[in-house]
């Protein structure tokens, strides 16, 4: 039986911390369940581990993409997979790590199909997101199949991108992905950062912002722009504080709006990591800010015991 450790939690709570804690007292190595922190060269805006935390634990699928480069959900699993059969192979344990929920769920519960889209059907994609609302979009594809948006918010509009992604994707094959829950010979752990006062969570949401910026991401976004040619049409320019200083480098947002945009849009996204939560069939609860290390540990030890 092979251990999985799984610990999410929403953005600014300490996750990456807790992860490198972990990863010092037992024999883990890091999976980076976060979309963004994948591509090369995005390390301010993603809050990415140090390099100095790089090296001193061993992290998988950070820094593998380059800034141009498209990825979903498929091929997430796939490399996931392949991650968790080096890592066991080496007698080492998995640690899953990051805030990409839909990512997580998929690559616990399997996938119908996998699909890969083509630049033509990325294009068809924007149209149809730039000429109609996300309320249009549900409601066309709720009559192909209802099934399809059950669960689909009509302010979701990174899930119904994803969506469409499948629907459109020229190139979908409809061969299962087997999620981690079908393999018996793995035993999950899923340990999710619990944090009961939003008050903190939006002190250190703004924090983050603040410290961003000073650190140099508009400086960051602005390399990569003019290195890549890249535009909020590249899907890392998608992610929440570069889409963001795109637009403020393009004098369509003043310093102090980006400011105020990044820390709404990032307590947007930490309201709808918490919601995950509900999704998941958590082992752990983390208090946080409480210093609930200790426990933790104990409980980590106790399993692999």
């Amino acid at each position: 039986m092979s251990n999985i450790f799984i610990l999410l939690g929403p953005t600014a709570s300490g996750k990456s911390r807790l992860s490198q804690k972990l990863a010092d007292e037992f024999s883990f190595e890091i999976i980076n369940a976060d979309l963004y922190s994948i591509y090369k060269r995005l390390d301010i805006g993603t809050a990415k581990p140090s390099k100095k935390a790089l090296i001193k634990n061993k992290h998988h699928l950070i820094n593998k993409l380059e800034p141009t480069d498209e990825y979903n959900v498929s091929k997430y699993c796939h490399d996931v997979n392949k991650c968790i059969n080096e890592i066991t192979s080496l007698n080492k344990i998995p640690l899953i790590t990051g805030g990409s929920m839909m990512y997580v769920y998929q690559l616990l519960n399997g996938l119908s199909h996998q699909y890969s889209t083509s630049d033509t059907d990325l294009k068809i994609i924007k149209y149809i997101l730039k000429e109609y609302t996300n309320k249009q979009i549900i409601d066309a594809i709720r009559k192909y199949d209802h099934s399809l948006i059950k669960t689909l918010n009509k302010n979701d509009t990174y899930r119904i991108e994803k969506l469409l992604e499948r629907l459109i994707s020229s190139d979908s094959s409809f061969r299962k992905i087997n999620g981690l829950y079908e393999n018996t010979t793995f035993n999950i752990t899923i340990i999710f950062i619990n944090i009961k006062n939003r008050d903190i969570l939006r002190k250190n949401i703004h924090k983050r912002t603040l410290d961003m910026i000073e650190d140099g991401l508009i400086d960051e976004v602005k390399n990569l722009k003019d290195s890549f040619k890249l535009t909020h049409n590249h899907q890392s320019m998608r992610a929440i504080g570069y889409k963001e200083t795109l637009q403020y480098l393009n004098h369509e947002i003043t310093l102090k709006e980006l400011i105020n945009i990044i820390t709404l849009s990032t307590q947007q996204l930490a309201k709808r990591q918490i919601t995950w939560m509900n999704k998941f069939k958590i082992d752990f609860h983390y208090s946080y800010p409480d210093d609930e290390y200790k426990k933790l540990s104990d409980y980590v030890r106790n399993l692999l015991n």
